[in-house]
């Protein structure tokens, strides 16, 4: 496995500045997959407050004066020898340095100098420039013998920036050749920006929910009225016939005993016969000893926040909290027509109603009985009803950016689709000329 450093200037944690919380996520990046990368900040730097740098080996070099503008100033030398010393240690046994904006600010110029020697006497160590914006500052007042240097092409380097479109402008502002800046989205660790219960984060990462098309949760306790055999066999048809890799999570709660645990239990087995897997489809319950009984009200946030599609077949209903947390939290909503105080609740428009069948006579309104026969079967209903689903989450322009976003913008996603190629390009790197 490559050797890694992440090099900053970086002189405290403030995770309010976008380049801290870049280089922090490369950090999680690298140690969910198994890299021990080290982190170069100033010798300033405070441990024990600093979020995911806490996890990584923190190495520091001297602070030294800088500043917003080129400037030479009077202890120059000296402290690019003090940079450089601690740098030449630092990476005598690295592959891959990537940095933020060390070849952009100004106040990076001290570092910026040293690392250009240490890439001409290392030409076995890979550089990856992180540039945070497309246009480079001037070199031209105050830089004296060093305009020179620094006007040149960094060496053994590849410039990485965030957007695609901004390529060409970015590699003729730097002396880039086009193919040499390459393109890396910024991830978003979705569990901690929705701050997620650690629970919640395990179960995410144990069923591999980010990349799923289709998530679902259903909070209740195990009783037959609910139905959820409609969710299952609704997910199944998601999977199976049209294709989607979906996740179900059942929140189950005070269903230790009786009926309850053999509802379960029929369910987990018309999950199996209709083909879904024990990772798309699991019950919070049997997760983890602490949710036996019930599961935190964060962690039904938390999934809630994440899922597309509110499925609530239910046969009897007061109100339904879960279905007013499932839209706040920006679900489909797919309710049952045949409990006719759903339609009250939650009006005709925004909604897709389907026939599940209830406990009100459809005709009077009253206590009684409605049951809807699918002809020319429950699979086939449920088929048709996974359609419409599919038709939404791919129409609706916010339930679709949504889940891209979750899918192509996650650290894992980000990781192994863009960083880590980089990480281990083989081809021969450009040279400074």
């Amino acid at each position: 496995m490559k050797k890694v450093a992440i090099l900053t200037n970086f002189t405290g944690y403030d995770p309010a500045y976008s380049l801290i919380s870049v280089a922090g996520n490369q950090v999680k990046m690298l140690k969910r997959h198994g890299y021990e990368p080290k982190v170069i900040v100033c010798e300033s730097w405070k441990e024990g407050d600093a979020g995911p740098y806490d996890e990584a080996e923190i190495l520091r070099i001297p602070n030294v004066r800088v500043y917003n503008e080129v400037k030479i100033d009077d202890t120059f030398m000296e402290d690019i020898d003090k940079i450089k010393k601690a740098l030449d240690i630092f990476l005598a046994d690295v592959d891959v340095v990537l940095t933020h904006d060390l070849i952009y600010q100004p106040s990076a110029m001290k570092h910026n100098v040293v690392a250009r020697a240490i890439a001409g006497e290392k030409p076995n160590i890979r550089w990856l420039h992180w540039v945070h914006s497309a246009t480079p500052w001037d070199l031209l007042p105050g830089s004296g013998d060093y305009r020179e240097i620094l006007g040149k092409k960094f060496p053994h380097s590849f410039i990485v920036f965030p957007n695609a479109y901004s390529i060409p402008r970015v590699a003729e502002n730097f002396g880039f050749n086009e193919e040499e800046v390459k393109y890396v989205p910024h991830p978003i660790d979705v569990c901690d920006f929705l701050g997620f219960h650690p629970l919640s984060r395990k179960m995410v990462e144990e069923h591999d929910v980010l990349p799923a098309d289709v998530i679902g949760v259903y909070p209740l306790r195990l009783d037959r009225g609910k139905q959820v055999e409609w969710v299952v066999r609704i997910f199944a048809q998601l999977s199976k016939q049209w294709g989607r890799n979906v996740r179900l999570v059942i929140f189950d709660f005070h269903s230790t005993g009786g009926d309850k645990v053999v509802y379960r239990q029929e369910l987990k087995a018309l999950a199996k016969v209709r083909g879904l897997t024990e990772k798309e489809f699991w019950f919070a319950s049997e997760f983890d000893e602490s949710l036996k009984h019930a599961s935190p009200r964060q962690m039904i946030r938390d999934f809630m926040l994440i899922s597309n599609v509110y499925i609530h077949p239910s046969r009897s209903e007061t109100f339904s909290l879960t279905t007013q947390e499932a839209a706040l939290s920006g679900n489909y909503l797919v309710l049952n027509f045949d409990f006719t105080p759903m339609r009250s609740l939650w009006g005709d428009q925004y909604v897709t109603y389907r026939k599940f069948s209830s406990n009100i006579d459809f005709a009077s309104g009253m206590d009684g009985e409605t049951t809807t026969t699918h002809r020319p079967s429950d699979d086939q209903y449920a088929f048709d009803v996974a359609g419409r689903i599919t038709y939404q989450l791919a129409n609706d322009w916010s339930l679709a950016m949504r889940t891209k976003i979750r899918q192509t913008r996650n650290l894992d996603f980000v990781f192994n689709q863009f960083l880590e190629p980089l990480i281990y390009y083989e081809e021969e790197l450009p040279i400074a000329k």
